[in-house]
């Protein structure tokens, strides 16, 4: 039995590969943060569309029925309030339809201080949620993806080191 696991596994391994190649060489799509339609603020965070201008952006699509979103959202409330002195800000966009006393719950027990939104869209295509966008600060979108992806909070970093002081 162990030699037919690893047989499979040394065949599947090319696909593997193939498969995260094939990630990594993806295009960013050509988008921007003034496309992002953004919804009703569900948790009283205040929010100003206006005061993104010359930030670094995420706009993170999640829902109230998926687990890796909810997994993610603490991750994401410690990347927010760790660099929001540096120019980052997060926005949560919840996708689903949850009401306000499910998403308010979810976003407690995650400690989510950065604004959340019932509804609203990103002007790229993704396969699924979580699905968060990173805008540099001159709105151009630079990274679409899963948030769960070493890229995601790479690519932040990257650009807050961009930012001009």
């Amino acid at each position: 039995m162990k030699i037919i696991t690893i047989l499979v596994g040394i065949a599947l391994l090319p696909v593997t590969a193939f498969a995260k190649e094939k990630d990594s060489d993806k295009a960013v799509p050509d988008a921007s943060l003034s496309e992002v339609r953004f919804g009703d603020v569900v948790n009283d965070v205040p929010f100003d569309k206006e005061s993104l201008a010359g930030k670094v952006v995420v706009v993170e699509m999640w829902g109230v029925n998926c687990p890796p979103c909810i997994a993610s959202l603490p991750d994401l409330a410690k990347l927010a309030k760790s660099n929001e002195k540096k120019g980052l800000v997060v926005v949560g966009l919840e996708c689903q339809g949850g009401t306000k006393e499910q998403i308010l719950k979810i976003l407690k027990d995650a400690r989510v201080k950065f604004p959340v939104m019932s509804g609203g869209s990103v002007p790229v295509e993704s396969e699924g949620i979580p699905h968060a966008c990173v805008f540099d600060t001159t709105g151009k979108l630079v990274w679409a993806g899963n948030p769960h992806d070493e890229e995601f909070e790479r690519t932040v970093k990257k650009q807050l080191r961009g930012m001009k002081k």
